[in-house]
């Protein structure tokens, strides 16, 4: 039983690693508030990436690393959606 849900657990967190990364990949282009590559964003050189480079980059990076990403864009998406808003 054990190493059953020692499989379910490595399952379930390389379909959420998936998940992050899906959702970063979209990102990897521009900014969709800015629609353009602002210096101050973390994704910023990597846009700059060949296609390939890039999918290589986010293969890499681990679970956290793909979280605080996610987070961060959630984060200055809304901050910049509220800004928008306040015009």
């Amino acid at each position: 039983m054990m190493q059953k849900d020692t499989i379910s657990s490595r399952t379930s967190s390389q379909s959420r690693k998936d998940e992050l990364r899906a959702s970063l990949y979209s990102l990897a282009e521009t900014c969709p508030v800015e629609e353009c590559n602002l210096e101050e964003c973390p994704l910023f050189k990597v846009r700059k990436m060949k296609r390939m480079e890039r999918l290589m980059w986010f293969d890499a990076l681990n679970e956290q690393d793909l979280v605080y990403l996610n987070t961060y864009h959630h984060i200055c998406l809304n901050s910049k959606l509220a800004a928008k808003t306040i015009e």
